[in-house]
């Protein structure tokens, strides 16, 4: 990830804010945005703490001794505070920070931006306690807008990852032939391995796949026991198959699914096709700027009422995508948030398919938010139907 696009989005952000003096950021997901340093573990490993400081003069990073290079490979050129391994990790980057922060502000009080959705209630009550001559206001709602709409970096980077992402799933399914063996496991793997060979990094925790079909295909993740490696269950001819696969380009992260089946669909599975076809561009028209992600939701039920799909809507329709899989504004019917330009979503339709099995169609694709619209990105097959494997790879 280019830490410098993003230091450089909050620089200005603080400039455009002078109500607040200063950023405390202390949650993984704020800190890979932050930071450039996109790290998995940091929010289950026990002995970590990491904090980061954003002011119009100054920047400074509190962390581990052995996280220092990390962050500065990461692209963080910033002050580097480091403490060394110790039974309160806390309570050790809290000291730091605060040190830090007293000496910048020379005794003035100054007022202190937090993002209170995110920030550990432990962290939180220690730096309060800490800097007691300093106000701190919630700026959970204009940073997270700021994380929302993105940059031209970010929108290039997203696109390209959601491209990595669709050509691998589309190299792993031209190695299922109609009348070959081939069971979840094995391609559940194809398409993690394909997308890495496309470009995508092969870092662990940066790639997660599936492919699932009949009684595993009925709910979302059924392979989440199994670390989402699959089961030894092959694939039928003419059975409806899932794809999915979620990677990270430059610490931004892609989510994708499609559909195939072995053989030819038949005239129940083309009908539902068509119909999935035809819902994808009905959202599409109602996703432009202006509209609340919670009135796009609605036009999408109300939609698929009238053409006699049972959604899966239970967790909306789609949402935000960036240093998180998935992350706000969330198609969804409580979400208030307004679509703009230069937001990326993912458009997430799930519908179930019961004839003869109750399983779930689901597609996922990444769109960006032009002037009057959006545009769906990444597309390496038309996927308006199902890819069908021939006899042959």
């Amino acid at each position: 990830m280019s830490a410098k696009n993003n230091i450089n989005k909050i620089s200005k952000f603080i400039q455009a804010n002078p109500e607040i003096d200063g950023i405390v950021i202390t949650d993984p997901s704020n800190l890979a945005y932050a930071t450039g340093l996109n790290f998995q573990g940091l929010a289950n490993i026990g002995n970590l703490c990491v904090i980061a400081f954003f002011s119009d003069q100054k920047r400074f990073l509190a962390c581990p001794k052995i996280l220092a290079a990390a962050y500065q490979e990461a692209g963080w050129h910033d002050s580097i505070i480091t403490y060394s391994n110790c039974s309160d990790p806390e309570s050790a980057a809290v000291n730091i920070s605060a040190a830090f922060i007293t000496e910048l502000f020379e005794g003035n009080k100054a007022v202190l931006g937090y993002i209170g959705d995110r920030i550990m209630q432990t962290v939180f009550e220690k730096i309060t306690g800490r800097l007691k001559d300093f106000t701190f206001s919630d700026i959970t709602e204009s940073f997270g807008r700021l994380r929302q709409i993105k940059s031209s970096f970010e929108r290039r980077t997203l696109e390209a990852a959601a491209e990595y992402t669709d050509h691998g799933i589309a190299g792993a399914v031209h190695h299922v032939s109609r009348n070959g063996a081939k069971s979840e496991k094995y391609l559940t793997e194809d398409i993690r391995v394909h997308t890495l060979e496309r470009g995508l990094p092969v870092n662990g925790y940066r790639a997660v796949s599936q492919a699932v079909s009949e009684d595993n295909a009925a709910v979302l993740w059924p392979n989440a026991p199994y670390y989402a490696v699959g089961r030894d269950t092959n694939f039928f001819e003419g059975k409806f198959i899932r794809l999915e696969m979620c990677g990270m380009l430059n610490g931004y992260w892609s989510n994708d699914s499609r559909m195939m089946v072995k053989g030819d669909m038949n005239s129940s599975q083309k009908a539902f096709a068509d119909k999935m076809t035809e819902l994808r561009k009905f959202a599409c028209g109602q996703i432009r700027p202006g509209v609340k992600a919670k009135d796009v939701f609605e036009a999408i039920n109300m939609k698929a009422i009238e053409m006699g799909i049972h959604m899966a809507s239970e967790f909306g329709y789609g949402h935000g995508i960036g240093v998180a899989p998935m992350e706000p504004p969330y198609i969804s019917a409580a979400d208030e948030t307004v679509i703009e330009k230069n937001m990326v979503l993912v458009l997430s339709l799930a519908a179930r398919y019961t004839v003869g099995v109750s399983e779930l169609y689901i597609t996922k694709d990444t769109l960006i938010i032009t002037d009057d619209g959006c545009r769906i990105v990444g597309w390496y097959e038309n996927w308006d139907y199902p890819y069908t494997a021939a006899y042959t790879f």
